[in-house]
């Protein structure tokens, strides 16, 4: 529980790189802790890193099937991605309506 309390001091004094060098270091001893999977996976979530987030919550989601949270987070990344991905100068379709989408 050392590496908890480390990781959330770190986040505390928002070194946020830090934490998720130290969490990076210890998902690699034990990949499947969902705990520092959600938490990196938030950090990431928080500094606009979307993929990285939706990696590590696509993860979570895989051992625990029945957080809801973590779900929702990955949709709302998910939009976000697909927003941020929009070229509005390659489409004609800037009111955004699903029926003229092709």
């Amino acid at each position: 529980m050392k590496e908890i309390e480390a990781v959330e001091k770190l986040i505390k004094n928002k070194e946020y790189k830090k934490a998720i060098e130290l969490l990076s270091s210890l998902i690699e001893t034990d990949k499947e802790n969902s705990k520092w999977l959600k938490m990196r996976g938030d950090i990431y979530y928080l500094h606009q890193e979307y993929t990285n987030a939706l990696n590590d919550f696509s993860k979570v989601l895989k051992t625990d099937q029945e957080s809801k949270n973590i779900a929702a987070k990955i949709e709302m990344i998910k939009e976000i991605l697909k927003f941020q991905a929009l070229d509005i100068y390659g489409s004609t379709n800037m009111n955004l309506d699903p029926w003229l989408d092709y």
